[in-house]
């Protein structure tokens, strides 16, 4: 058995007069489950093979000794589970020197020294159940059940499940208190339940086998996400709706705004509703107290300990009972606070802005130190006038600094923000590309003021060849007095100019897709393009119904379509940018950058001279399509059937979210 020595140092608390200078706890990958010990010292594993831990979740964080700093490691953990107080496992895929993948990692001294613990055939360990008394049981891509009686040390195996053929494997596991009841869920539509320690099975009926809700798609997995049982209930998410049922008789009954819950040591059970508020409810299922602050954002991970709820959001950890709503920043001073993203010098004092952190620097120190704290995040900082102005995560409010008094001012921008008449445009450049893993390529097109033309300069690419070789002054002159127009409108339907013949076209286009889908179904890859419907089973007379209503829909509703951004992540970007270069030397720059954009590609960044704004306006985007002739609108990004499908699909998506 192979083993570890590390040096593990003892966690101090956060002392008022250093809390300035400890640095965010930079947690590398994604955390599924928190390790509590007891005593409630707190273990983080991470999917990079990265860990970190503190005594309380009022003491500063380390780096784990697995992985010092957070470099990155050998295989996959998923989960740090606490046996007792001095005894913890690290499951997930975890390599060993010859590339084995059949242990866990154990350490028996509260982590100073670590051990490979094998378990029997190799497996990625997708789900583990530990309890208070030496026992757990895990399980993952061999199908096999893992068991052990003394704390993670040795393992035993138990048979598969389903002996024939089978994909089977388990996504989540829990035992009653008593071990009575044993629940295994399957990432695919399936419950089983063991009396005996997985001697005999049953199958237990999900959500979905009772037709509690139905899949939009076939191709959307039906994944059991967690399963708990307390006193005589089950309660279980599956597929994101959470449901409970009394264990006699299953008949699931749907949570509609609870999105996350665990079960504590004295069967209670503790639920997260869609407010991120906190309900407990005893083991007869009835509410005993709801709390009345919120988590401020969702989290990464919840547990129980000593019958105390805790969350790991993205940057603070919670804990909360009947009588105490805790929370503490992750912060440790293992590291220096790095240098901001975003920094000015104001008054010979460089600040700093990251997060909802502005810092100043310390220059006896050479160091960052925190300087205040918002609740908001900082997107934008610029000097102007003297003054520190900064915005919101959404670049719609806008703050004056006070760095005497510490405090901020509302501030609104100049009705103008540029003046044509003293500070004209000389060179304009618009430019169109794509970058990924294994290309870069870009195409552009200058034009140079001259009299009262801008003349072509430089053309590089065909995708701009439809452009005039000039364009009058009175154009570029109504485009910048539009994107200055376009901070105090909102879109309105008249904007988008869609005619009767539009809609009809829009609803022969939804019966097309409708057949295509019935017949051929939903390709994984269909998100891929400009039209994805959520699934074979969308109700694509909703789509229609939008149509026929179009005039009536809300300026609200057309602000969010256009200002949304795609999710999907990808590695390649397509962008396109058009610069505008006044006689001071200042800049004006309007980008697009999105590996799925929006109708007539908004929302667009505005950049004048570190100033950050963003506009979805419809007319603004309409203006730079007529400016350039179409040439930064390719594919479906300037077709008003593809305004018309957002619209509806925006719309549809809402009203299931809205119904869950």
């Amino acid at each position: 058995m192979k083993k570890f020595l590390f040096l593990l140092l003892s966690v101090s608390t956060i002392v008022f007069g250093q809390k300035e200078y400890l640095a965010d706890l930079p947690i590398r990958g994604a955390v599924s489950e928190i390790g509590i010990s007891p005593s409630e010292k707190l273990w983080l594993a991470t999917k990079p093979g990265n860990t970190y831990y503190t005594d309380s979740i009022q003491g500063l964080w380390r780096f784990g000794p697995l992985q010092p700093k957070g470099i990155s490691g050998e295989g996959i953990f998923e989960r740090v589970n606490f046996f007792s107080e001095d005894t913890l496992m690290i499951s997930g895929y975890i390599h060993g020197d010859d590339s084995d993948t059949d242990f866990v990692l154990w350490s028996g001294d509260r982590g100073r020294t670590w051990e490979e613990a094998k378990f029997g055939k190799e497996s990625w360990i997708d789900a583990a159940y530990i309890n208070e008394n030496g026992k757990a049981w895990m399980s993952g891509s061999s199908q096999l059940i893992y068991y052990t009686e003394d704390s993670g040390r040795t393992w035993q195996e138990f048979d598969k499940i389903e002996k024939k053929k089978s994909v089977l494997r388990f996504s989540t596991i829990h035992f009653s208190k008593d071990e009575s009841i044993g629940l295994f869920g399957s990432f695919w539509n399936k419950i089983y339940k063991t009396k005996d320690n997985c001697k005999t099975w049953e199958r237990v009926p999900t959500p979905l086998d009772q037709k509690k809700y139905q899949r939009l798609s076939k191709k959307h997995r039906p994944d059991i996400r967690k399963i708990r049982t307390f006193g005589n209930y089950y309660l279980i998410n599956q597929q994101g709706n959470v449901y409970w049922s009394e264990i006699d008789s299953v008949n699931w009954k749907e949570l509609p705004q609870i999105r996350d819950f665990e079960v504590s040591e004295n069967e209670s059970v503790y639920l997260l509703d869609k407010n991120l508020k906190v309900e407990l409810r005893d083991a007869k299922f009835q509410v005993v107290f709801k709390s009345e602050k919120s988590l401020g954002n969702y989290p990464r991970a919840i547990g129980v300990r000593n019958n105390n709820f805790f969350a790991l959001t993205a940057n603070k950890v919670y804990k909360i009972n009947q009588s105490e709503f805790g929370v503490s920043k992750l912060l440790t001073q293992e590291i220096p606070i790095p240098k901001p993203q975003i920094r000015v010098m104001y008054r010979n004092e460089p600040y700093g802005f990251d997060g909802n952190n502005i810092f100043k620097f310390d220059k006896k120190k050479n160091s960052w130190y925190r300087f205040m704290e918002l609740d908001f995040f900082i997107s934008n900082a610029i000097l102007k006038d003297d003054k520190i102005i900064i915005a919101d995560q959404t670049l719609k409010n806008r703050y004056l600094l006070d760095t005497i008094d510490k405090k901020l001012e509302k501030y609104t921008l100049p009705e103008s923000l540029f003046d044509l008449s003293n500070n004209p445009v000389k060179n304009i450049s618009f430019a169109i590309g794509s970058y990924g893993c294994f290309h870069r390529n870009s195409q552009i097109r200058e034009y140079r003021l001259k009299d009262e033309f801008f003349v072509l300069k430089r053309n590089e690419g065909a995708i701009f060849s439809s452009m005039p070789r000039e364009i009058s002054v009175a154009e570029i002159n109504d485009f910048i007095t539009e994107v200055d127009a376009s901070r105090y409108e909102n879109n309105k339907v008249e904007d988008l100019e869609i005619t009767a013949s539009d809609l009809e076209s829009f609803k022969k286009f939804i019966s097309k897709s409708e057949k295509r889908i019935a017949k051929k179904g939903i390709d994984v890859f269909d998100n891929l393009g400009a039209y994805s419907f959520p699934g074979e089973n969308t109700d694509f007379e909703f789509y229609k119904n939008v149509a026929d209503n179009f005039d009536s829909i809300p300026e609200v509703v057309l602000e969010n379509v256009f200002a949304q951004r795609s999710s999907m992540w990808s590695t390649t970007t397509n962008w396109r940018k058009v610069t505008f270069e006044f006689r001071n030397g200042r800049t004006l720059t309007i980008d697009n950058s999105s590996f799925k954009p929006n109708y007539l590609n908004t929302p667009w960044t505005i950049n004048h001279d570190g100033l950050l704004l963003t506009s979805n306006s419809i007319k603004l985007a309409k203006q730079l399509n007529k400016l350039t002739l179409g040439g930064l609108f390719n594919g479906s990004t300037g077709d008003k059937n593809f305004a018309i499908f957002q619209i509806a699909d925006y719309l549809y998506r809402q009203s299931l979210t809205v119904s869950k």
